[in-house]
Order: C-alpha cells, then structure tokens, then sequence
C-alpha cells in the first residue's frame, strides 16, 4: 500500500465507521419514539439523512482511483470534489430544513476529515476489501454483455419471467438460500478463480466492481445481478425472495456441493415451512 492508497482506504474507512455509527443512532431513535406514517421527528430528521449522505460519498469516493492521482493532495482534492457533489435520490433538495443542515454537516466534516489527513504523517490503516463504482460507460458495457448471453432486457428473469427454468439454472427462495450457501457459493467462486465481480442493479444505481469477499446477493430495493469478465455464470436476485444461478459450471458445481438443494427449487415469493416458497398468500406460515 503507497500513501496515496492509504489515504483513500482512511477516507472509505472513515465514511464506513460514522455510517454504521449514524445508523445506530437512528435505530435508537426509532426504537424510543413513536411516530404517525410519515412524520419524523426532529431528532429523527438529524440523524438518517447523516448515513444516507455518508453512503453517497462513499460511492462517489470509491469511484476515484488513488492511482490515477499524481500526489496525495490532488487526491484529497479530487476526494473532496466528489463529496461536494456526492447525491442520491433521498439526499438531493431536502425539503426538511433540519435533514439539509445534517447533510451539508456531515460535508463539512468529511472535508476537514480528509483534508487533515494530509497535515501530518499518516497512520497506515489495514486494507479493506476492494470495491469500485462502476462508471456509466462500463455499466452500459456490461448490461450490453448480459443482455447478449443471457438475454436480460431490463424487465424481470427467471423465475419471474418463467418458472419454467431453461437449462442450466437453478432458483431458490432466499428463506433456502442462506448464509451457508452464501459462503458455499464465494468458496465455488474462488476455486474458478475469480477474485473480483460486478454488481449490477435495477435502476443502474450503487453498481460496482467487488472482491470477492465483498459478494453478497440480495435484493435490497433494487434487484441485482452478478458475474464477471466473459459472463459465463449469473446470480440474479429479485424482489420475490428469489436467488437464481446460472451457468454450465456454476450450476453443476453448486449442485456437486450441495446435493440435495434440487429439492429446494423456488416456488414462489411467501415463506413456507419446507423453504421453497409458495405464489399462494393462504398457503404461506
């Protein structure tokens, strides 16, 4: 790791830590006050727009390149232009005079942050696990490549367009799929070979190249999508509690790991007691 790389892995650090840190104040919150469908109260208009705006500096952050600058004070400069205009839907033109001063604080700090990292000798963090948001140009480029392997034109895949699977994929319910076959399915990964994956998402927001350590396929308000250079396998995850996998090697290998999972093939988005799911509301726990 040279400075340039420590610093940028500081800033990461630093969003990440004070995100969790507002999440858990806002939970706190929300545990200890009641409140009518849409109203928040002050304190709570103070805390959830501080992790939201943190998550879009990240993103924006994580999109730059330590090597791509030539000193660490243009990547501090380049740091504090990305969060200057760092922005997601639930950030941009608050309407909740508290919520702005939350966001344009949690800025500020952000700036003073980084740049004090360049007035004295840095402290050399531990790596994080790799993680890059995807340019424009790249998320086109490789949305193009999905929809000419596996024909994904934006709308719903399996088994949502057909639960009448083609060859070579197998679905489950998320109640099945869980972090045991998380981890089973990063092991097969990574005994392919691969240590570095895209993540995709409906709406084209919060996309990314990842390590691998960093997979984790859920759904979470955004369907997802995952694979990696040549797109020879897929993992979809829709927002029917369904996992799907995809792939000549993929496939056989996840079955030769767990060799019973074709019994768990998905059967609808509700939870039932043998973890397949079911389409039927009456029939669901």
């Amino acid at each position: 790791m040279n400075e340039r790389e420590a610093v940028h892995t500081l800033a990461r650090r630093y969003c990440q830590e004070q995100f969790r840190e507002w999440s858990r104040r806002y939970a706190e919150i929300q545990r200890s006050q009641s409140r009518r469908a849409g109203d928040y109260s002050p304190e709570a208009y103070d805390a959830f727009p501080r992790y939201l705006i943190l998550q879009a500096i990240l993103r924006s952050i994580e999109a730059l390149r330590p090597e791509s600058a030539d000193t660490v004070n243009s990547l501090v400069d380049a740091m504090t232009v990305a969060a200057r205009d760092a922005q997601n839907n639930l950030t941009a033109e608050p309407r909740n005079a508290i919520a702005g001063k939350a966001i344009a604080d949690e800025r500020a700090k952000f700036f003073a942050y980084v740049r004090s990292l360049t007035a004295e000798p840095i402290s050399w963090p531990a790596p994080l696990p790799f993680r890059r948001t995807l340019t424009k140009a790249e998320s086109d480029r490789f949305w193009i490549e999905l929809q000419g392997k596996w024909g994904i034109d934006g709308e719903y895949w399996y088994p949502l367009r057909s639960t009448d699977l083609p060859r070579g994929m197998l679905s489950f319910h998320t109640d099945y799929f869980d972090t045991a076959k998380e981890a089973l399915l990063r092991e097969l990964l990574t005994r392919r070979g691969i240590a570095r994956i895209w993540e995709l998402r409906e709406g084209h927001a919060d996309e990314c190249e990842l390590e691998i350590v960093l997979f984790e396929p859920h759904y979470n308000g955004a369907e997802g999508y995952w694979t990696s250079g040549g797109s020879d396998w897929l993992v979809y995850a829709s927002h029917e509690s369904s996992i799907t996998l995809a792939g000549d090697w993929l496939v056989p290998g996840f079955k030769e790991m767990v060799p019973d999972c074709e019994r768990y093939r998905y059967g609808g988005p509700f939870s039932t007691s043998d973890l397949r799911g079911t389409w039927k509301w009456s029939d669901a726990d």
